[in-house]
């Protein structure tokens, strides 16, 4: 077995493990020691510091997996080129830090009215910045010289764990919040120097950068793509983090809290989509070197096809249920007035998978500018779209805005795709996935759903969703909706077959 396929198995199995401890963590353990306010504040301060370091890192990751083929070199340690992704990242932090402590009278007035909770802590943000900036660094460094499974442990365990770890020893009255929080921006420091200590171990540890190695304008080359892609990061961020931020900023922290929940289950119909766009995505890069549009357009169709089957099982599952996942939930009575914005966003994550691989079609080709452009003018789009609905409609007017973004953004590239390619993810076998969902839909429906104790609404929700499940499989099959999961079934059929004739 060789290392790619070995690194990707055990970083898809961290990948696994993270999402379970995700899972428990903010559906129980958050919700059962922290308040709605201070749940509200740890995640803005993690968020915001996604947001600031998207762009606070000047595109070192991305220079990273663009150019280090450039100065790869075991004898040397590459060159030192970790020596250049270290420094480099140190003007973005001095630019942000500066510009952070310059606004900062600002940043809290808008938070005084509505959020004033988060006023003393939001400071909180510029050390973890700086850390998720060198996480993100040393993971791209560790991509490059092909070991991702350590890495992604750190960041889908160890992280998950700490926190989880963090807020059990406050809920158990070791110390109170405000270490709650210092304890929790540790964690992510010490993930920086496990990641430092990991590459040391590897042999790639290096801080003496050949600088010769700049030549034929490559430095000016790398700085151009990193900030012309981090302009892109940037409007990702916004797009997917906008609507909370602003949620505290104009409706309070409680309000916020539920949104983040509610966002957060929504999310989970698309951990299938991260496993499809792993396997699609090379297999697009290759067939875009080579020119090789016909199978450009069947992964198009395939993922579209694939992504709307598993993405829509996991919504149906979760909507069908979603009352009795909310009277699971700690303070389920507050937590419960997320359940429409639970809807609109599952609802436009699924249409935006049903929409295939358009992204990576347009990244991965000659016309990516175009993706940087489309992602700079939907986080337009959407602080706009937060700015007029939520003064409106609260959390609702959030969702409304987050989802006219999504559709909007996910219609642009399947626009894209078609003016450049004149392909469209489309086909007549997601007509018929389309038509198996709704027939599913309809028998839930008719499903008894039984309410009381905890117990009682935990065994409805896994008999319900054991009955759509096997339904949903039995007639994706009988309809041969998808050939990808026909040839999957057939094959586990024959395997069990061969383990019982033994």
């Amino acid at each position: 077995m060789g290392i790619v396929i070995r690194q990707s198995l055990k970083a898809s199995i961290g990948s696994y493990i993270g999402v379970g401890i995700g899972i428990v963590n903010q559906l129980y353990v958050s919700l059962h020691f922290l308040s709605t306010d201070q749940l509200a504040i740890s995640r803005l301060l993690l968020e915001n510091s996604l947001l600031f370091a998207a762009f606070a890192h000047l595109g070192a990751p991305f220079i990273t997996d663009r150019f280090f083929g450039y100065f790869r070199d075991d004898k040397t340690k590459n060159n030192g080129f970790l020596g250049f992704l270290l420094a480099f990242p140190l003007i973005g932090i001095s630019l942000f830090t500066a510009a952070y402590f310059l606004f900062e009278q600002p940043i809290q007035d808008y938070f005084a009215e509505k959020s004033a909770g988060l006023i003393p802590y939001h400071v909180l943000v510029v050390p973890l910045t700086i850390f998720w900036i060198y996480i993100s660094v040393l993971e791209a460094y560790c991509r490059n010289n092909s070991r991702i499974a350590i890495p992604t442990f750190i960041r889908e365990v160890y992280l998950k764990l700490a926190n989880v770890l963090v807020i059990l020893l406050f809920g158990l009255g070791w110390y109170n919040f405000d270490w709650m929080l210092y304890l929790m921006i540790a964690s992510y420091g010490l993930a920086v120097v496990i990641l430092l200590v990991y590459i040391y171990q590897l042999g790639k540890f290096s801080l003496r950068f050949d600088f010769a190695r700049l030549k034929d304008g490559m430095f000016r080359q790398m700085i151009y793509f990193g900030l012309f892609v981090v302009m892109g990061g940037v409007g990702t961020q916004v797009v997917y983090f906008i609507d909370r931020t602003m949620l505290s900023g104009g409706k309070g922290l409680t309000n916020a809290a539920i949104f983040i929940i509610a966002t957060y289950i929504a999310g989970i119909i698309e951990i299938p989509r991260k496993t499809i766009t792993q396997i699609s995505t090379p297999l697009v890069s290759n067939s875009l070197r080579q020119n090789n549009m016909a199978h450009v357009q069947e992964l198009y169709h395939k993922s579209s096809l694939n992504q709307l089957l598993a993405g829509g099982l996991v919504f149906l599952l979760i909507w069908t249920n979603i009352d009795g996942i909310f009277s699971l939930l700690p303070k389920a009575d507050i937590y419960r007035q997320g359940k429409h914005v639970v809807f609109l966003l599952a609802s436009a994550k699924l249409f935006e998978m049903a929409t295939g691989v358009n992204g990576e079609i347009i990244n991965y080709s000659r016309y990516y500018r175009y993706a940087t452009f489309l992602m700079i003018v939907m986080a337009c789009i959407a602080i706009g779209a937060n700015a007029y609905l939520i003064p409106r409609y609260g959390i609702d007017g959030a969702a409304f805005a987050t989802t006219l973004t999504t559709l909007l953004f996910a219609l642009s590239k399947v626009g894209l795709v078609w003016v450049f390619f004149r392909i469209l993810p489309f086909t007549f076998s997601g007509v018929k996935a389309v038509a198996v969902l709704a027939l599913v839909y309809g028998v839930s429906l008719i499903l008894p759903e039984w309410n009381g104790s905890l117990w009682l609404i935990l065994l409805s929700i896994i008999g319900r969703s054991l009955v759509l499940a096997g339904l949903f499989v039995g007639l994706v099959l009988w309809f041969r909706v998808s050939d990808d999961v026909s040839g999957l079934a057939g094959s586990i059929w024959s395997r069990t077959r061969g383990f019982r004739q033994r």
